[in-house]
């Protein structure tokens, strides 16, 4: 019951969370030849290692396409793919961070908490079953022929 009571606080909390998220986008693009450190940390997943890389790869040859970045250590063609619409090898640098708000979540409603359950002295204690009597094994058969066997067990079916 509290971990019913937890779940829907915390669904509660990310729902109105997500409503007013705001997320930040890259408009225009990046020029990998010109590029200051600052610019080149607007594209998303570029810290100040993979910065290093690129201007220490442009020092000793500039870019003629936007596809040696893989080449770089830590970038591969994935990433190189994620973020091919936010570069270029020649033309101005136009990149610029964007912060806009999101859409608000939408999806199904909170859940309610159920009323809690009576407290245990209101509940209706219940015996337990009886107990079987062990099965009869006769004189001259196989006792395991006698008790049911369980699905799974690795018992092999008598001759």
């Amino acid at each position: 019951m509290l971990r019913k009571l937890i779940v829907a606080v915390a669904l509660g909390v990310l729902h109105s969370t997500l409503a007013l998220a705001e997320t930040a986008k890259l408009e225009g693009v990046v020029n990998l030849n010109t590029a200051t450190p600052e610019e080149l940390r607007l594209i998303p997943g570029v810290g100040p290692a993979r910065i290093r890389n690129i201007l220490a790869y442009r020092r000793a040859r500039p870019f003629r396409t936007v596809d040696e970045l893989a080449r770089i250590k830590g970038i591969g063609r994935k990433t190189v793919r994620r973020w091919r619409a936010h570069l270029a090898t020649s033309g101005p640098s136009t990149a610029q961070r964007v912060t806009r708000p999101e859409l608000a979540f939408v999806g199904p409603p909170p859940i309610e908490p159920r009323p809690s359950s009576p407290p245990p002295s209101a509940q209706v204690a219940r015996r337990p079953a009886p107990a079987a009597a062990p099965p009869r094994v006769r004189k001259g058969e196989p006792a395991h022929g006698a008790f049911p066997r369980a699905p799974g067990v690795g018992c092999l079916p008598p001759p």
